[in-house]
């Protein structure tokens, strides 16, 4: 029941975000932050955020085979990245225009190592298709997780930013933030249940014995 809830908000929090931060930006006159922040929104929040929570999905189980929830996962990480890429080019290229320094805000430094993280995790996620590893499993997953986490944080700082302030209200931005976090929240729980049961399930089973002699040891 606790990993329903949370996948049913991540849901839902990650599309209701996503859809108000393409309505806004779609019809931005300010042709270089719209942009921006039209890929990143698309990229690097929702895509990661349900690449995250697909691959364990507990209804989408019953209806697609083990091997094709692999590959959605896969399919959402690379969109992610490559919208990612898009939206950072675009503000890179327009802020160089203008010779102005990037990434050198907490909003940009987030997505930026968010961003790398991600890159590694679709890497890392490539090698595992050819062969399975428990610490590179670890390593993927963890990846994964800390960049959302970032590039979350790179959300919430750019609520902060001029941009934002033009768009919306500061009570649109304080319930846009409240969103977020609650969506980082949701996702990041459910990622990290989830990992904590499949490491589990991925230790050698003579690990469980010897705890099991141990024990009985102990009992005795």
């Amino acid at each position: 029941l606790y990993r329903i809830i949370l996948e049913l908000l991540a849901h839902i929090l990650l599309i209701v975000i996503t859809v108000v931060m393409v309505k806004k930006t779609s019809g931005l006159d300010d042709h270089s932050s719209g942009q921006h922040a039209l890929y990143a929104i698309l990229g690097l929040f929702l895509c990661v955020g349900e690449s995250l929570l697909v691959c364990h999905s507990w209804w989408l189980g019953d209806f697609i085979s083990e091997n094709r929830l692999n590959l959605l996962h896969m399919v959402l990480g690379m969109v992610g990245l490559w919208l990612g890429l898009v939206g950072i080019f675009a503000k890179s290229i327009f802020k160089s225009k203008i010779h102005e320094p990037h990434f050198n805000s907490k909003h940009g430094l987030c997505g930026l190592l968010g961003f790398l993280l991600i890159a590694g995790a679709v890497a890392s996620g490539f090698a595992l298709v050819c062969f399975t590893h428990l610490a590179l499993h670890v390593i993927h997953r963890l990846m994964g997780l800390c960049g959302f986490v970032l590039l979350s944080c790179s959300q919430w700082f750019a609520l902060n930013l001029g941009f934002a302030r033009r768009e919306w209200s500061s009570w649109k931005i304080k319930r846009l933030r409240i969103s977020t976090l609650a969506a980082t929240i949701s996702v990041v729980s459910y990622e990290f249940l989830c990992l904590c049961r499949d490491i589990v399930h991925l230790l050698p089973n003579s690990w469980f014995k010897a705890i099991g002699l141990k024990i009985d040891r102990l009992h005795n």
